[in-house]
């Protein structure tokens, strides 16, 4: 450099800079890129009793199969088809385990087995009697076990465990939401004819709950007997039960067997509509519903069974998968605790039945709305205009906070 060079670099301050500048010129070399988070694997345990009573067929005294109903494990596979679609937004991906006992006493130990094997999302599709176990060797643990199938209300009164999320609605909130659409139609007096099953029992008493409820009244309440025994024709013929001299709006059936309430429409003395059992039912989902997404997910369980038509149990299985998937992206990485904190807390899950669904702080149980079907129409759903709540219009269906005895947010 010479002198005359230097002399006016140094006079416009560059020279004693130079080696900055200089460094500051030179390329420089980009930062490792940080390596991707590894894809979560989230397995999904489905629970179920080989045998189930309740899948077998119903047949009626001729031997003719009157209903067939079948595991909700399907829908559950539905929803597992759907997240595929997330898995990048999730970053991972979710499988499902079918776990099939031989009895009640057996599943507390699959519970135990799967939990150790890192599962800690369950559904549980099983009888009422069997969740007493289980809710013993999950307390305290880090799972969650979804109620598919079972409505008794003591699971959300009584057993009041707080691994459970009871995505499956109670029998108070089904009676609820048929007994909103008779008030609403101002029918407003019932006949109750009741089976001598236990769970014709549970069945009415949380329909006289409901009636109660919304200011309805029972005008007679008869226990029949199932079967076509002459000698005892005032117990098992609809027309004599009705017999009675006060009219009454529609007809209360409660009937686990089904076989009387398939002869009680058309064979009561008054013409009356028959609702329960049968011809107008309470229900978490049908296949005819054509609302909120609907179509969609029927159509997909409908190609998935090859032409079993989507129930209940089905539906409730496919949301659990959902909360579950959801849970996962909404927490970013899919931490339990963040997961069961959305759930249970935060979370709020389209059920395509309008809506939005959520889990109840003090029961656990995923307030949803009701419908009212006939074999081949969803008649309404529930909850009704004039049944409103003070913060949700869907805790007008089923125990709301000040009714139940169970208190998990306390």
């Amino acid at each position: 450099m010479n002198k005359l060079l230097a002399a006016a670099l140094f006079s416009a301050g560059l020279l004693g800079a130079a080696p900055v500048a200089l460094a500051q010129l030179q390329p420089v070399a980009p930062r490792p890129a940080q390596p991707a988070a590894p894809m979560r694997t989230i397995t999904i345990g489905f629970l179920e009793i080989e045998g189930d009573s309740r899948y077998q067929p119903v047949r009626g005294f001729d031997r003719y199969v009157l209903k067939d109903p079948d595991h909700p494990f399907p829908g559950a596979q539905v929803s597992i088809d759907d997240s595929v679609a997330l898995r990048r937004t999730a970053n991972a991906e979710f499988k499902l385990e079918r776990i099939s006992v031989k009895s009640a006493e057996e599943t507390q130990g699959a519970l135990t087995d799967a939990m150790a094997r890192g599962i800690q999302f369950m559904l549980v599709d099983l009888p009422a009697p069997a969740y007493k176990a289980l809710a013993l060797a999950a307390k305290g643990k880090d799972v969650l076990l979804f109620n598919v199938s079972s409505p008794e209300d003591t699971l959300r009164r009584d057993l009041c465990a707080a691994e459970f999320v009871h995505v499956y609605p109670s029998r108070a909130q089904l009676m609820d939401g048929l007994v909103q659409m008779l008030v609403f139609k101002k029918w407003r007096d019932y006949l109750v004819l009741q089976g001598q099953e236990p769970e014709d029992e549970e069945i009415t008493k949380a329909f006289l709950r409901s009636a109660q409820k919304f200011g309805a009244r029972v005008v007679a309440h008869k226990i029949f007997e199932t079967g076509s025994d002459p000698r005892k024709r005032e117990l098992n013929n609809p027309a004599l039960l009705s017999a009675i001299n006060r009219d009454w709006d529609v007809t209360f059936v409660a009937d686990k067997n089904f076989e009387f309430a398939r002869q009680a429409p058309y064979q009561t003395v008054r013409p009356r509509p028959v609702v329960g059992a049968i011809d107008l039912e309470p229900a978490a989902w049908h296949w005819t519903w054509g609302f909120n997404g609907a179509p969609q997910v029927n159509g997909r369980f409908d190609r998935l069974t090859k032409g079993r038509k989507m129930e209940g149990p089905d539906w409730a299985a496919w949301l659990a998968v959902k909360m579950v998937v959801q849970s996962t992206v909404r927490t970013r990485g899919g931490d339990f605790k963040a997961q069961r904190e959305f759930i249970l807390k935060t979370g709020t899950f389209d059920g395509d039945k309008g809506l939005a669904t959520s889990v109840r702080a003090w029961d656990h149980q995923v307030r949803q709305g009701v419908l009212l079907t006939a074999p081949y129409q969803v008649v309404a759903d529930a909850p009704f205009p004039g049944f409103l709540h003070r913060t949700n219009d869907l805790d007008s269906l089923g125990d709301d906070e000040s009714d139940s005895p169970c208190r998990l947010n306390r």
